[in-house]
């Protein structure tokens, strides 16, 4: 957690003083334009700023959404000169913009996810396709005629068999 406190420099500015749980970790002149930044953290302020305010930053791990809502509604109603109002409000749409971020990110995910089912189940009907196309030849198999046709396959390979062991010894000298 962070805490920055105002303080007035004596030269008519203010400076600021940023603590990380308990310990001082930057302390400069304060500008508004500018901000105040430590090591990836921003804060900008707006509003009147006077000696001794302070505001602490606390990272939060996660919150509802519709708790936020249900502070968004009640908080709308207060006046836009109220700072902490404005602040809060500010957070809120901060939170809102970070809930948006990670419900498009579980959308993408589920995308993904659903995309590889839709080719999973094309691949398995290919698969059933190609089943039911195997089974449908061999139960379409007319068993004497394929009995016919093997015997005459076997016995045109034996006569070709035959006749290159007969005629590769031959040669055009034996001829002569």
């Amino acid at each position: 957690s962070y805490r920055v406190t105002f303080v007035d420099m004596n030269n008519g500015k203010f400076g600021y003083q940023l603590e990380r749980n308990g310990k001082v970790v930057d302390a400069d002149e304060f500008s508004p334009e500018k901000g105040i930044e430590y090591k990836g953290l921003k804060v900008h302020v707006k509003g009147q700023i006077t000696p001794g305010d302070s505001i602490g930053i606390e990272k939060r791990e996660s919150f509802s959404i519709f708790d936020t809502f249900k502070e968004a509604m009640s908080w709308s109603d207060k006046s836009v000169s109220d700072t902490s109002a404005t602040a809060k409000l500010h957070q809120m749409t901060e939170e809102f913009q970070a809930a948006f971020i990670h419900l498009n990110k579980a959308r993408t995910d589920v995308g993904a996810r659903l995309s590889t089912l839709d080719i999973q189940e094309q691949n398995h009907e290919d698969f059933n396709l190609s089943l039911a196309k195997a089974k449908s030849n061999f139960e379409d198999l007319d068993y004497s005629k394929a009995v016919i046709e093997f015997s005459e396959n076997s016995r045109a390979l034996q006569a070709s068999q035959q006749a290159f062991g007969k005629t590769k010894d031959l040669t055009l000298f034996n001829y002569i």
